[in-house]
Parts: C-alpha cells; sequence; structure tokens
C-alpha cells in the first residue's frame, strides 16, 4: 500500500476512531509519518505517563526521573526521529455539526469546556518528555502536525475537563494526582474522585 497524503492538521483528526496503522507521508514537505490510529490507550498506559503528567511543565521537555525521590528537571529537546508515529485516540474524532447545536444532538455535551492532552518524545523517550494542552481539537491537530514535521512522535492523546488541566498546569505547587481512564464524556462528567487526588480522563 503507497502512502496516504496529509495535507492539513485535520486530516489527522479524520483518522481518529479507526483501527488500522497507516504509512503517511505530509505535503507538501514529503516528510514521511506513521500514524497509528488506536481506540483507546489502556490504563497502563496512563499510569506510564502519571510522572510526566504530574511534573510537566506545558510546553517544556523534561527529564524522566528514574528515581522516585527526583524531581523532574526542564532540558534540552530530545533528538528526532527520521519517521516519528502519531498516536491518536478516539477521544480525537471531530464531532459531528450537530454537536455545535446541542438541542439537535442527543449525545452527552462536556459539564465544562474539554483540553486536550498531548505527550511528544523523540529518539530520547526514555529520558525526557514534553507535556503540550490545547484547548480545541483544531489546535490540537495543528501541534500534532507540526511535532510531527519536526521529527517528533505523538506518543499520548486524550482529554479531560478544563479545571483539571487548570490544575495540572497552571499552578505551581507540587503535584501528586493519579489518573483514571474513563470511557467516554458521560463516564467524564460523572466521574468522582471518592476523596482522593483522582483526575478522570478520556483517552
Amino acid at each position: 500500500m503507497s502512502p496516504t497524503n496529509i495535507r492539513k492538521a485535520s486530516s489527522l483528526l479524520d483518522r481518529a476512531g479507526t483501527s488500522f496503522d497507516d504509512q503517511a507521508s505530509i505535503q507538501p514537505f514529503g516528510q514521511p509519518i506513521y500514524t497509528v490510529y488506536v481506540h483507546d490507550f489502556p490504563q497502563e498506559t496512563v499510569d506510564q505517563y502519571t510522572k510526566v503528567f504530574n511534573y510537566g511543565i506545558e510546553g517544556q521537555w523534561l527529564s524522566n526521573a528514574n528515581d522516585p525521590t527526583e524531581v523532574f528537571r526542564v532540558v534540552d529537546p530530545s533528538a528526532p526521529y527520521n519517521v516519528p508515529k502519531v498516536c491518536i485516540s478516539s477521544v480525537m474524532k471531530k464531532p459531528p455539526p450537530s454537536f455545535r447545536n446541542p438541542t439537535s444532538d442527543p449525545s452527552p455535551q462536556p459539564k465544562e469546556p474539554l483540553d486536550f492532552l498531548l505527550v511528544i518524545q523523540g529518539k530520547n523517550a526514555n529520558e525526557r518528555s514534553k507535556i503540550v494542552v490545547e484547548h480545541t481539537l483544531e489546535d490540537a491537530a495543528t501541534s500534532m502536525l507540526h511535532e510531527a514535521i519536526n521529527g517528533f512522535s505523538v506518543v499520548f492523546t486524550g482529554a479531560l475537563l478544563r479545571s483539571d488541566s487548570t490544575k495540572l498546569f497552571l499552578q505551581s505547587k507540587q503535584r501528586n494526582y493519579s489518573f483514571k481512564k474513563v470511557p467516554d464524556i458521560a463516564a467524564l462528567n460523572d466521574f468522582e474522585s471518592h476523596g482522593f487526588d483522582q483526575i478522570g480522563i478520556i483517552c
């Protein structure tokens, strides 16, 4: 199968929710990209990035501390891949036109705006990661395409309530949240941490 062409960021969102992997080429740059279409990420993957979420500074590359007593630190960007990958969870799928008119769409709507969370890595994946947070799907798609053009992989995509995003990335105090995968908007709306510092995330 010959590579498909990705000519704009929204083409990445068109592939969300499908169940196959695809070799693609970003036009007009000719940059190859291996796009991985996944329906979701398991809880194990969410757990894998818990420290990255807790210590992440939005837009900054940080070291992945293997020592639990070591605090993450800002570092130089990772070396880029020749062929990066973009992992797109189904929550990144573009909503139908009726989504903008809740009265004509019976599907659950978020009780507050969502933020879209990306984890970016390069060749030094075991050593450093970058967090990107966007307020809209369109901006998230633009960031995914930008990272891929520059040779970096998007290894995680998810969505969380904006109030939880604010707790994570707009407060300077030390964070120690756990993260619970939820399957959809309805579950996120109903999510309760039961007294624990726990954040629900669709992925």
